[in-house]
């Protein structure tokens, strides 16, 4: 935890106190410092002491900071002040957001009790934040290959249709399905299949830009969405995509058999001006083309 405050009597005397809690103290010795010290150390910063009277920033200043803030605004602050009981001062400290006032000189069982049980809520609400973060994800990654799963491609696609039209700017939807996989869970069981699945995605991610988008929608189907490109963009991806593919071979089985993947690719625009159920038919229309023709190639949708 943070303590701050421009005395140095009265910060160590805080700091002993809130020692026996088995919390670590960190100390600062006015307003800035505090805010340094809260965002360097944020991750173990359970509760912050802040005396209302310190130069650089007031306790007000720093607790207004710490709510202004995403990743500080809930944060329990205390306030240390000679002016705990009036009536201005507790008002205000309400109002910024003050988890507490307390009076200096202070009681050291008081505040003991009290950054004990701060401290227990902010922990339980660290661990509920985190398990919300883990459903979250687990929602919308698909969790073999930890590319996102068919439920966020298709809010990401129309996401992305609108962005088109609204900023009349080429995209582009590309549907990748791999050849022959079913022959690699059958001659090398399906464990190998998982391997083959995680190396292409590890590959697409190493592959596409920031602003690109990758899904696995199905057992071996993946999708792309791509941003600011067209259907000639896209082809230019996926030819990269095949061509790091080449250089990086799995070995395979207990005869270490060198496999390389490949895959079909079918190609649409995603213009914004077409339903987006219209563009990934075409999509998949392409798709299938491409396996028709022989595999291992893409195709482009006839628009």
């Amino acid at each position: 935890m943070v303590v701050a405050d421009d005395d140095r009597a009265t910060r160590a005397l805080v700091a002993r106190w809130v020692q026996t809690t088995g919390l670590s103290v960190i100390e600062a010795g006015d307003g800035e410092a505090a805010l340094l010290c809260v965002n360097a150390h944020l991750a173990r910063v359970a509760v912050v002491i802040l005396d209302v009277m310190m130069p650089n920033r007031d306790g007000f200043g720093v607790l207004g900071a710490l709510r202004a803030d995403p990743a500080t605004h809930a944060l329990p602050v205390i306030l240390l002040t000679a002016h705990a009981t009036d009536e201005p001062d507790v008002l205000r400290g309400i109002e910024t957001g003050a988890a507490d006032h307390m009076p200096k000189p202070f009681s050291g069982p008081l505040l003991v009790a009290r950054v004990r049980q701060l401290a227990q809520q902010r922990a339980a609400a660290v661990r509920t934040d985190w398990q919300l973060r883990r459903a979250q994800t687990a929602a919308t990654r698909d969790p073999l290959t930890g590319l996102a799963n068919r439920r966020q491609f298709e809010e990401v696609l129309v996401a992305e249709q609108a962005y088109a039209k609204r900023h009349q700017s080429p995209a582009a939807l590309a549907l990748l399905d791999l050849d022959h996989f079913k022959t690699v869970n059958d001659v090398f069981g399906h464990q190998s299949g998982d391997r083959v699945l995680c190396h292409f995605a590890e590959i697409v991610r190493a592959t596409l830009r920031v602003e690109d988008h990758a899904f696995r929608v199905g057992g071996e189907e993946f999708a792309l969405v791509l941003r600011g490109t067209g259907v000639q963009g896209a082809e230019l991806v996926i030819a990269r995509l095949r061509a790091e593919l080449s250089r990086a071979a799995l070995i395979l089985g207990s005869d270490r058999t060198s496999y390389r993947i490949r895959f079909s690719a079918g190609v649409s625009p995603l213009d914004g001006e077409k339903a987006v159920a219209a563009v990934l038919k075409e999509a998949d229309d392409a798709l299938y083309s491409a396996k028709r023709s022989g595999r291992n190639q893409t195709a482009v949708a006839r628009v």
